[in-house]
């Protein structure tokens, strides 16, 4: 430990510094007429930078403590009847390694952001939205309870919205963040279960600590394990875009690229993936066919998002291909137990993923365009960009001795150790992953400039391509640097000071090398940068003639599995428009409606009747009276005289 025990005022001091950023912005934009949108970005990046140095302080403490928890205690925010919500911190070796990845992550994307967003009419606006996710994101990596969690899983839904449909004049940005925002409810719905189940099944127990506490000392029966466990992996497969919640990543690559950057490669898709880790003790504990379930789903996405990224021909589609793909990685280690291995890649994969978004940005920036196949001939007019985008791609494949080789081989060390199916699943992922980013990169950046396009939201420039500005190209070379060297803490220590989060018991991770492994992993990235180089730069066979060689393969894998079509069409527009929308409907109009109107008529008849004999005629009441008299004397002698018992 280099720095003092940080105290817990510097760590709320992490999560309110982007939240004073937003409420200024917000107020700068709501009451003042000549607010500067440059002060915007200043107010963002001074609170997230302020934020990334206590985030430092914070992972400096953590790793003198052997990542055992600080022990902080939460606070009693409001107790109603038997419930009472607490917030607080939990600050050990996984939350602290998050929060300084949210931290160095956004700060970059927001330099980054100062020369993609320039000149965007929305600048302050967006600003604004950047510094709530940030909030969101350390509420949620920071939060020591189930219910604050939750909380702040929903306000990063919320964020993601916006920022995807930043642009919402564009009808596709605005499609595609109604898209993810519908389509993450419906994990998010069973993780809301979840959470539920085990408030009333532990007594009103939301402290994440208790709760994996509970699960290692076997209090929660199967039952509890596997409902508590399946809601949080509903949860992880809607926010990390597991299949068969996948399908609205690809959409979301509609808003900013920066915002693509943070969300979808390093924090908001992660979310998922921590959820896991930070509940491993409860899947440890968890019946071994629901670990299975969780390893398979994991495993399955991997390759099922890797075959789409293959075919795709924008580059930020490939991207978000690989994402998706990248985290089935993650999830099907945490299913198989490997604890270290999926928060190590998930910590590498944040800044080379970030590395490759960015990259991307820059591209378009000096095109107009995402669509590789206008692209070509760039490495020499971008030299920083190929040189970035080149490394981003190594680490992505897993080449040695990049970040992402170290990561990848954990998670294929795990796999082998466990189930070989999925071992060799994930040796042929790593072979896609080498083939589709080297594609990505011999279409963009070899060969002839094919022209590009026309910028359409103003954030690429028209005229001959040429290197980004330094606001770009500098976070590109930051982030290049954690993605050549933080894979080296493999071998110093990671595993240990990761594994100080979890019970003592555990506690098991050892590094080794499988030389099986290493070989199978080394010669299927090396083996799909040579297929890459063989049909996209030297052309032998062309690219063309493998798609026709492929035929109706290579149609269903470019259409993605018809996988949009089956839900926007069958399940939306079929089952629940046309199915069980027009049945409430019928059901409304034939049962609620005519029961409604029907009580109305009734209503209605009855003081009809009644308003007719209000006449206004003197002689009618007087009549009236007088037969009520005649009545009220008739009914006394009848009652009263025992003529009914005669």
């Amino acid at each position: 430990m280099i720095l003092p025990e940080i105290p817990e005022i510097a760590l709320w001091a992490i999560y309110f510094a982007p939240l004073v950023s937003f409420v200024l912005i917000a107020t700068g934009l709501l009451f003042l007429k000549d607010f500067r949108a440059r002060l915007a970005s200043d107010v963002t990046i001074g609170a997230i930078g302020l934020s990334w140095l206590l985030a430092l302080w914070a992972l400096d403490t953590s790793i003198g403590l052997d990542g055992e928890s600080l022990g902080l205690q939460p606070h009693l925010w409001m107790e109603l009847f038997q419930l009472n919500v607490e917030f607080g911190i939990q600050l050990d070796s996984l939350s602290a390694l998050m929060i300084f990845v949210v931290t160095s992550v956004s700060l970059i994307v927001q330099i980054y952001s100062l020369g993609y967003m320039h000149g965007d009419h929305g600048y302050a606006r967006y600003f604004m939205f950047m510094s709530l996710f940030t909030v969101a994101m350390l509420g949620l990596v920071m939060a020591s309870s189930l219910l604050q969690l939750f909380i702040h899983w929903e306000l990063v839904g919320l964020t993601s919205y916006l920022l995807i449909g930043f642009w919402f004049h564009k009808p596709a940005a605005a499609a595609a963040a109604k898209k993810a925002f519908i389509v993450t409810r419906f994990g998010d719905f069973f993780f809301m279960i979840a959470l539920v189940m085990i408030w009333t099944k532990t007594g009103g127990v939301f402290d994440i600590a208790e709760i994996n506490l509970l699960a290692e000392h076997g209090t929660l029966s199967a039952s509890i394990l596997t409902g508590l466990t399946l809601g949080l992996l509903a949860g992880a497969i809607g926010k990390s875009a597991q299949f068969p919640l996948h399908f609205w990543l690809p959409d979301a690559m509609e808003g900013p690229t920066p915002v693509s950057s943070l969300l979808h490669s390093a924090t908001m898709v992660a979310a998922g993936v921590y959820l896991l880790s930070r509940f491993f003790p409860v899947i440890h504990a968890s019946p071994s066919e629901v670990q299975t379930t969780i390893a398979y789903v994991g495993g399955f996405t991997a390759i099922f998002a890797a075959s789409m990224g293959i075919v795709a021909n924008d580059i930020k589609r490939v991207l978000a291909y690989s994402t998706v793909s990248q985290l089935g990685y993650m999830v099907m280690a945490i299913g198989l137990g490997g604890f270290v291995a999926a928060v190590f890649h998930l910590f590498t994969h944040a800044f080379f993923k970030s590395l490759l978004f960015q990259g991307s940005g820059s591209v378009n920036h000096a095109t107009g365009t995402f669509d590789m196949r206008k692209m070509g001939g760039l490495r020499s007019v971008m030299p920083i960009t190929f040189i970035t985008f080149m490394i981003g791609s190594l680490s992505l494949s897993g080449v040695f001795p990049l970040a992402g080789f170290w990561s990848k081989d954990e998670l294929l060390l795990d796999a082998w150790n466990h189930d070989k199916l999925l071992w060799a699943i994930g040796t042929l992922v790593a072979f896609m992953t080498a083939f589709y980013m080297f594609r990505a990169i011999f279409m963009t950046f070899f060969g002839e400039y094919r022209g590009g396009e026309a910028p359409a939201t103003g954030h690429g420039e028209s005229g001959p391509p040429h290197e980004s500005p330094r606001s770009m190209t500098i976070p590109l070379i930051l982030l290049s640097i954690g993605s050549i060297f933080f894979g080296l803490f493999a071998l110093n220590g990671f595993g240990t000071f990761i594994e100080g989060s979890l019970p003592e018991d555990l506690r098991h991770f050892e590094f080794h090398i499988e030389s099986i492994v290493l070989a199978a992993s080394t010669i299927a990235a090396l083996g799909g940068i040579g297929a890459a180089a063989a049909i996209y730069y030297a052309r032998k066979p062309a690219p063309e003639q493998i798609g026709r060689m492929a035929g109706p393969v290579y149609t269903v894998m470019a259409d993605k599995y018809y996988i949009d079509e089956l839900a926007e069409n069958v399940i939306v527009r079929g089952l629940l428009h046309r199915g069980i929308g027009r049945a409430s409907q019928l059901f409304d109009t034939s049962v609620v409606d005519r029961a409604v109107n029907g009580i109305a008529l009734f209503t209605y008849r009855i003081g009809d009747g009644l308003r007719r004999v209000e006449s206004g005629q003197l002689q009618a009441y007087t009549s009236m009276s007088v037969l009520g008299v005649v009545f009220a004397i008739v009914a006394i002698y009848v009652l009263s005289g025992n003529v009914l018992e005669r």
